[in-house]
């Protein structure tokens, strides 16, 4: 009975065993669809599709002017107020109709200059940019969407929506890349949010409309300051990330070669796929539950809950991920990427470190603390980039998830530092 009750009424224990499927759906999906790359357009291939899905990573926060966090939190907080929801979405869709239209005149007309730095003057696929750029309107409505899900923590729906969109998308990049081979895989990774904005509309299309009716929104801008307080942190912190992750690539090819680019990225995709575990549990429960928190106690109790119910588990994963390294590699791969065999403790230890301080360090997005947070996740991606190029020439590509491992025990002792009174503290503090 009291088994029964504890997973009644614990949301964390709800949102964690939901996501744990899909975690595992993705996987699967994710297995077929890198192997599938592997094989038909190698290592060189694998390194473009990443670079374009770091543009598209930054995208889906510029969309929105960088508010989705903000829209979580607003959400969360006013799911039972029809005006102020109203006023919310009104102003989020004019910060959307403002960043789409940004969006599409660079990617259209600077399209070339793009290709250059994105994928090097060996390629030119300035085209992908100039489709890509009537496509952002899709993935501005999908954050909106999607921020509405997580606010709302409709982790079901939300698995749902995700899984549906694995499945297709899965099939449209392994038909597109068999017949196009490296466009057809680029073609692919820009059509996916379509994808998802369809999945959206075609099955779950109603579960928007008790929040937000599209035809009753206004031209208001009410929710201005609040979105735009976190606007400025989103954009700079995601443009940092991603242009890191490019920098770092472009690094590996100029000192090394393209191929070992793509060893990184196939490590790094498989570092994503197996972060997804975690990674939803932030926007579907923590930054809203941390969004209600205003003591210390509360903090501190919250945070010991998280780490009692995730570490164990994360930690038993990542063992199998490291016992079963091998066959991993061989089955999302070729023969050709056992060589980032190395890699995987380093990089391991370095997602454990970075899930054990973000969990403390959302306390700055949930709190609005700009400064904390542009500071530790630039400190992050500068220290990221530093170390990536003293280690490599030293351990050549390995190096650059060793500089992974380094950067985030650094990045988790700052976090601490600022954030000792949450901790130690015996007085019972309001944040």
């Amino acid at each position: 009975m009291k088994i029964r009750e504890f997973i009644n009424n614990n949301l964390l224990f709800k949102v964690t065993s939901a996501n744990t499927l899909l975690v595992f759906t993705r996987m699967g999906f994710s297995l077929i669809s890198q192997k599938v790359l592997a094989i038909l357009i190698g290592a060189e291939g694998i390194a473009l599709v990443g670079n374009l899905k770091n543009v598209i990573s930054f995208f889906e926060q510029f969309s929105v002017l960088g508010t989705s966090n903000g829209l979580i939190k607003f959400i969360s907080q006013y799911k039972n107020d029809k005006i102020q929801l109203k006023n919310l979405f009104s102003t989020t869709f004019i910060f959307a109709a403002i960043a789409t239209l940004v969006s599409f005149l660079v990617l259209f007309f600077c399209s070339s200059v793009l290709n250059d730095f994105i994928f090097g003057t060996n390629y030119s696929y300035a085209y992908i940019f100039k489709i890509l750029s009537f496509i952002v309107p899709f993935i501005s409505l999908n954050a909106i969407l999607y921020a509405l899900l997580n606010g709302l923590s409709s982790y079901k729906l939300y698995s749902k929506l995700t899984f549906i969109t694995i499945v297709v998308s899965t099939v449209v990049i392994i038909a597109l890349t068999y017949y196009y081979g490296i466009r057809g895989a680029l073609l692919a990774v820009i059509t996916i949010p379509i994808i998802q904005f369809l999945t959206y509309f075609i099955f779950f299309g109603n579960s928007h409309k008790p929040y937000f009716n599209f035809r009753k929104l206004s031209f208001s801008l009410d929710f201005k300051n609040q979105l735009l307080s976190y606007s400025f942190m989103t954009i700079i912190v995601i443009l940092g990330i991603n242009l890191t992750d490019i920098a770092i690539r472009n690094l590996i090819e100029n000192r090394l070669n393209i191929s070992e680019a793509g060893y990184w990225t196939a490590m790094a995709s498989i570092s994503k796929t197996y972060m997804q575990f975690p990674a939803a549990i932030f926007p579907l429960y923590i930054l809203p539950r941390y969004a209600k928190i205003n003591n210390t106690f509360t903090f501190r109790n919250e945070v010991k809950k998280i780490y009692k119910l995730l570490l164990p588990l994360i930690v038993v994963g990542m063992i199998l991920v490291f016992l079963f390294r091998n066959l991993i590699i061989q089955l999302l791969y070729t023969e050709e990427f056992l060589v980032i065999e190395s890699f995987f403790k380093w990089q391991l230890m370095g997602d454990l470190m970075k899930f054990i301080a973000i969990v403390i360090s959302y306390q700055f997005l949930a709190k609005k603390q700009i400064g904390y947070y542009i500071f530790t996740e630039l400190l992050s991606v500068i220290l990221f980039y530093v170390f990536s190029v003293y280690f490599i020439d030293l351990y050549d590509t390995e190096g650059i998830v060793m500089a992974h491992f380094v950067r985030y025990i650094l990045y988790f002792l700052v976090v601490l530092v600022i954030l000792r009174n949450n901790f130690i503290s015996r007085r019972n503090i309001s944040i």
